[in-house]
């Protein structure tokens, strides 16, 4: 069948993706002056392809020619820019078209236009079928890896998409399967459950929910390793001397909440109290977990563990002072947990925030004073202590240090009882002995 483009003339082309090709009647371009006629099959509409290929910066369509054709016209639509616009120009022998001008993780729809030259004039087909496409999400980054002796943290940069997912594999093992973080604020993730002293691979990629319902995957992360952490050998006892059973049965009494990796400084130093939020890091919350899965023995209670860790840092803690143990200078920039469990260095605010840090992972409400220790308000010395909150009352845990103070400490000790204990000192907060 052949036809004379008129004005308003009718062309009978396919509008649908895969399908059989069905003919219904369109509206085609206008022209000022006939063409030549040609047969009814070169004006047919390109057919579709729903299969694209796509990265972060780039999404590449495809359909099968229309004979006749003399070359093709490609439109795009956006969510941000909701209309159809013209992008670009294909030649009759092309079947695909690459978009440059994409962003990642965004979704698109394109159509296809065939036309035929005919002397100055160019006589177009209907539209194909849309073609539903979707960039890939940019490839995260993995930023840190911590490790412990059965698990291990891993971090990443954040990317624009709707969440990510995590696999890991042990040496000479084969990928796991992926686990799924489904917010794109998310960036990092805990591994549990693994071998001791063992190595592994892990990688992140990101995925997007494309606006047709579909999943689209960045490519997967460069892998990172990450050595998990041997089993310590068991310490040699320190000498653990039980405190009596009534400070012991005060802090069994409290009521704990669930685990929290936060707690309170609180300066006490003036008349008025100022606060500063403490966060525990992921890192420092895995160095405590050890310590407690290592020395939390199952005869235990809370507060016969408590009692053993305040003992614990008194003993084991080389005072920081470049006397007793090494320089200040040298271990400030470490945390307190990382000085006391790791390098078991340290002075007043290293054990007493790590007997808080502590008291805070087993759900204790405890803080740490700064606050000073003296016989009188003229004559006194700064110090730091942890003071948990039981029933209302405020308690004091405080270790000192063998190394310098002597074989004494303080658990779950009210004020009135901690006075004056050594030195002929008390403890003064506030502008108050206590």
């Amino acid at each position: 069948m052949s036809f004379k483009t008129k004005a308003a003339a009718l062309v009978m082309a396919a509008v649908t993706v895969g399908s059989t090709l069905s003919a219904m009647p369109v509206s085609a371009a206008v022209q000022t002056s006939a063409p030549a006629a040609y047969d009814i099959s070169s004006s047919k509409a390109p057919t579709a392809r729903s299969v694209y290929t796509s990265t972060a910066k780039s999404i590449t369509i495809n359909w099968d020619k229309a004979d006749g054709a003399t070359g093709y016209y490609i439109y795009r639509w956006s969510s941000s820019a909701p209309t159809w616009v013209r992008i670009g120009t294909a030649s009759a022998a092309a079947s695909s078209y690459t978009d440059k001008k994409v962003t990642a993780s965004a979704s698109f729809k394109y159509y296809v236009v065939a036309f035929k030259k005919s002397g100055s004039k160019r006589i177009m087909s209907n539209r194909s079928g849309e073609i539903s496409a979707c960039t890939k999400p940019s490839a995260p980054i993995i930023v840190d890896t911590s490790a412990d002796t059965t698990s291990f943290t891993v971090s990443w940069d954040r990317v624009k998409c709707s969440g990510y997912e995590v696999s890991y594999m042990k040496s000479g093992g084969s990928w796991s399967t992926p686990k799924k973080v489904t917010s794109s604020a998310s960036t990092s993730l805990d591994i549990t459950g693994l071998k001791a002293d063992t190595k592994y691979s892990v990688r992140v990629r990101a995925f997007v929910k494309a606006d047709n319902g579909s999943t689209v995957y960045s490519s997967w992360s460069s892998a990172a390793n990450v050595n998990t952490k041997a089993i310590p050998a068991p310490e040699p006892d320190f000498g653990y001397k039980r405190s009596s059973q009534y400070l012991i049965d005060r802090l069994d009494k409290a009521t704990v909440s669930s685990k929290k990796n936060t707690y309170y400084e609180c300066n006490r130093q003036g008349d008025t109290e100022k606060k500063t939020l403490i966060t525990i890091s992921d890192t420092d919350m895995a160095t405590i977990k050890r310590f407690v899965d290592t020395h939390y023995t199952s005869d235990m209670t809370d507060g016969e563990f408590l009692d053993y860790t305040v003992q614990w840092l008194n003993k084991k803690i080389s005072y920081a002072d470049g006397n007793h143990g090494p320089a200040y200078s040298t271990i400030w920039n470490r945390s307190h947990v990382d000085n006391c469990f790791n390098y078991k260095v340290g002075q007043c605010i290293q054990y007493n925030s790590t007997i808080c840090a502590v008291m805070r992972y087993l759900g204790y409400d405890a803080r740490v004073v700064q606050g000073w220790r003296g016989s009188s308000l003229g004559n006194k010395w700064q110090h730091f202590w942890c003071e948990v909150t039981i029933n209302g009352k405020d308690y004091v845990m405080d270790s000192y240090n063998y190394g310098t103070d002597g074989d004494w400490y303080f658990v779950c000790a009210t004020y009135g009882e901690t006075r004056p204990y050594s030195y002929n000192s008390h403890y003064i907060m506030n502008n108050k002995l206590m």
